[in-house]
């Protein structure tokens, strides 16, 4: 699908690709607003081929771009996916669907600073979370307890034993080991010893973790506004753009009742996303 508005000359010639009709024509007319507002004119929206920047919305919109040989900024992508398109040489970028595993043992220091030993469960497709988090939990004195497991069902078996050695887990963007299917299983197994879990996404939140950062509609119309900005400035012949990586615009939703059956002090989610936007 194209955002169908007419063609206006002032501005970036983007096309948009991907989304259900009614998230492609609110992300466009958000991300048209936002780009007048930093003074970048007017959206010349294009045919993919006919522009000079392609946006698209999720996985199989960001493949399809790519066929178009055009820059391209992927939003809501997976990570796996836009890894192996940049690795292979693709003039494209892309914010990851996942939440930043950094940023949520972050927000649980923020939440729980008397945690020492944080539990950390991966799969097969969500193994590279370990790397990253090891290098903040040592800088931050923390210790970290991994258990990498085949899939659900290894999974069940071995976060009992987990969680009674650690403090918190921090439940990473796997949706084999943590989606729909598996959320009671967790939820009710740290529930039972006491150990509160951050992330994975706003589901999980809803379901009985008790925060999480994420990267919502506004905060990536925000994300993918700065880049067409960057682009531009340094001119589209020759503009690059970043590597792909987890948004820096992000968000943080807690679940008020759990975060009280845990004693935590309450915090409004703005103020916890505002300290960790300033370092933490």
């Amino acid at each position: 699908m194209l955002w169908p508005l007419p063609v206006l000359a002032d501005g970036p010639r983007l096309a948009l690709l991907g989304g259900d009709e009614a998230f492609q024509a609110r992300f466009g007319a958000a991300l048209a607003e936002q780009l007048v507002e930093r003074g970048e004119g007017e959206i010349g929206w294009q045919a993919p081929r006919r522009s000079d920047l392609i946006v698209a919305l999720g996985d199989d919109a960001f493949t399809r771009a790519l066929s178009y040989q055009r820059p391209v900024i992927g939003v809501f992508v997976s990570r796996d996916v836009a890894l192996e398109a940049y690795s292979a040489g693709c003039a494209c970028t892309a914010f990851f669907a996942e939440a930043d595993p950094v940023r949520q043992l972050r927000l649980a220091r923020l939440m729980f600073p008397a945690a020492q030993r944080i539990g950390l469960v991966t799969g097969p497709h969500s193994a590279w979370a370990a790397g990253l988090l090891q290098t903040d939990a040592e800088s931050a004195g923390l210790i970290l307890v991994h258990e990498a497991v085949a899939g659900p069902a290894d999974m069940a078996r071995q976060l009992p034993r987990l969680l009674s050695r650690v403090d918190l887990l921090i439940a990473v963007g796997d949706s084999a080991l943590y989606g729909p299917d598996t959320a009671r299983t967790v939820l009710l197994t740290s529930y039972r010893q006491g150990r509160p879990v951050i992330g994975p996404d706003e589901f999980f939140v809803q379901a009985g973790s008790v925060a999480t950062t994420y990267t919502g509609g506004a905060d990536m119309v925000e994300q993918v506004a700065d880049t067409i900005s960057r682009f531009r400035r340094r001119g589209a012949a020759r503009g690059r753009l970043p590597p792909p990586d987890f948004g820096s615009r992000f968000s943080v939703r807690v679940n008020e009742h759990v975060a009280r059956t845990y004693d935590v002090p309450e915090r409004d989610a703005d103020a916890l996303a505002a300290d960790l936007e300033a370092g933490w």
